[in-house]
């Protein structure tokens, strides 16, 4: 369920609710975060389209950064934005100029953005941006469904929707909003003054979670004394509930490990605030999904199943055009795209080490490739050659570096569709540019 006073609702993730301002200036205070991203985070500015023909204008800019007649968080002095409206007017015959304005708290962008677009819109914070609507019951809880993907398909267990249900009754339409942008691999629907009042960050009783899972999770949590959990099916392990200075302490210490070791691993480091509380319940339920009541009103937050990304949002009416859902496209088919791509990446056959001579590793591209029978898991098989490589680099088996694929992919496409040829194989780039098989020398 979630339940909003104000009769909007915004979805966003909750991961990056500590870059939320609510009704405060988003200007960062500094040492709330390390200097860098203090820095970065201030750098923005905030501007407003203005003179006789601003709306018009503002409607033909066509940029990420603008949203109405505003430009949020624009860095420098925004003269992207003003040379695209010098050159929008003089196409347009229009009258309107950049003009800058004080940085405008969160909610109140929220505010003055649906004011203009009451159906919905997309709203900017710090490098971020959710999804907002007005027009839903205030005061009433409502129900969050969701349905899965395939249950006989490869992504089985995956959200293919998750809405709001505002009103019962038959979609005839809908209407796209924007897009929710997700780095935290997980979303919220909550009213925008719940948020203001949402903590994150803020430790509760000074306690603290460290976590870490991946490969070497057993052997990294054997040497360092770490307790096991289990997390809605999935392994991890770590310590709960540790003071800060202790938890400060067992992360240095898992640091040093790391990095003296091949040990890999993920971590997440845990505050005990609001966050730690939904979390901790969406790990424990069946559907990763909780609720939390905030400032009087209900939120609802899961993880999207798919990771981070971009996801669509819409209004879902009835044949009457009352809002019946707020709905979140999880499971769109340019999403399972990008899904099935990241795992190849990163887990698949593109996430396997071939051995890279120096001339390759330098950036001299690659003119030879071979491929013998792989060793192990990580192991492609390939070894790839620059031809610019000294007679004593060839000879050294130490001057050799072990690289993904995927790394080698990044500056020479074409060798996607080559890494797909079974061993045992070599080839060569002709002059054309084209790779031409050869006859495999002999395993080294």
């Amino acid at each position: 369920m979630v339940e909003t006073r104000s009769g909007e609702l915004l979805l966003l993730d909750f991961g990056c609710s500590e870059l939320w301002s609510g009704e405060a200036s988003p200007v960062v205070e500094e040492g709330r975060f390390d200097p860098e991203l203090t820095a970065s985070l201030n750098r923005g500015g905030d501007h407003e389209v203005v003179g006789p023909d601003a709306e018009r204008a503002a409607g033909h800019l066509d940029l990420a950064s603008v949203h109405g007649r505003y430009a949020f968080d624009v860095p420098g002095d925004a003269s992207a934005v003003r040379e695209r409206l010098a050159a929008v007017c003089a196409g347009h015959g229009l009258e309107a100029e950049l003009r800058p304005i004080e940085r405008m708290p969160h909610r109140e962008r929220v505010r003055r953005l649906l004011d203009r677009t009451p159906a919905g819109t997309e709203v900017p914070f710090h490098g971020m941006w959710g999804v907002v609507v007005r027009g839903v019951p205030a005061g009433r809880a409502l129900p969050v469904r969701g349905v899965r993907m395939d249950p006989e398909g490869p992504d089985a267990g995956r959200w293919r929707s998750v809405w709001v249900e505002v009103a019962e009754g038959d979609v005839a339409s809908s209407e796209a909003i924007g897009y929710v942008l997700v780095d935290r691999a997980r979303l919220m629907f909550a009213d925008p003054d719940a948020l203001s009042s949402w903590n994150a960050g803020d430790m509760e009783e000074g306690l603290v979670d460290l976590v870490f899972w991946g490969r070497d999770g057993d052997a990294v949590a054997a040497r360092l004394g770490a307790e096991r959990f289990d997390e809605a099916g999935h392994t991890v392990h770590g310590w709960r509930d540790r003071p800060l200075d202790e938890v400060r302490r067992l992360g240095a210490a898992l640091r040093e490990h790391l990095e003296a070791s091949s040990a890999k691993v993920a971590t997440d480091y845990r505050p005990h605030d609001d966050d730690h509380r939904i979390l901790a319940a969406m790990r424990e339920s069946p559907s990763e999904s909780a609720t939390a009541d905030v400032a009087g009103g209900r939120v609802c937050g899961f993880f999207t199943s798919w990771g981070d990304g971009a996801f669509p949002v819409y209004r879902d009416l009835g044949a009457d055009g009352g809002l019946l859902r707020v709905r979140v496209e999880l499971g769109a088919p340019e999403i399972v795209a990008r899904a099935r791509r990241m795992e190849e990446l990163w887990f698949g056959s593109l996430a396997k080490l071939a051995i890279a001579s120096p001339g390759v590793v330098r950036g001299d591209g690659v003119r030879w490739l071979e491929r013998y029978a792989p060793r192990n898991e990580q192991d492609s098989g390939w070894c790839v050659y620059a031809g610019t490589e000294t007679q004593e680099e060839l000879d050294d088996p130490g001057s050799a570096t072990l690289v993904p694929l995927r790394d080698l992919i990044k500056g020479e496409p074409d060798l996607e569709a080559v890494f797909a040829t079974p061993a045992p194989a070599a080839f060569e780039r002709a002059d054309d540019g084209s790779w031409q098989p050869i006859p495999l020398p002999e395993e080294p």
